[in-house]
């Protein structure tokens, strides 16, 4: 069996490091439009993609010519391109993590909204001054 270039693995992950992007950018779309069973399915695919990523990143590592990124030009070249997709692909991520939040933060202000609305005489806070509607209201008081 012939042992797989490294030009060949290189563009290999550059490709990997592409599909992860335009995984991402839908991730961001999904996000904003807080399709939940999308962002879902987007994390799984990503996560796969993540390992496979991770594999070739340790095959690549691994490779007996992996010295020879450092003398040839086109190597050095492709190189550099994964590593600046990679930097995109955290950049983008970061950016998806600060979304993802804003809209757990909106939905949890949401739905603390609906319980005061809907059961606003047996509304409590919790320790942390978050509400709660407690059905159980002196429930567990015994006189």
């Amino acid at each position: 069996m012939s042992e797989t270039s490294l030009s060949e693995l290189l563009s290999q992950q550059l490709i990997r490091l592409d599909q992860l992007l335009a995984l991402l950018a839908r991730e961001t779309e999904a996000l904003v439009q807080r399709d939940v069973d999308q962002i879902e399915a987007l994390l799984k695919e990503k996560l796969t993609l993540l390992e496979n990523i991770g594999q070739a990143d340790t095959v690549l590592s691994r490779h007996p010519q992996i010295e020879q990124v450092k003398t040839d030009p086109a190597l050095a070249d492709t190189l550099k391109q994964a590593q600046a997709r990679l930097a995109e692909c955290q950049s983008r991520n970061e950016h998806n993590q600060a979304q993802a939040e804003l809209v757990s933060a909106s939905l949890t202000r949401l739905q603390q909204l609906m319980q005061r609305t809907r059961h606003a005489s047996a509304m409590t806070y919790t320790g942390e001054g978050q509400t709660h509607v407690g059905q159980r209201l002196g429930k567990s008081i015994q006189v």
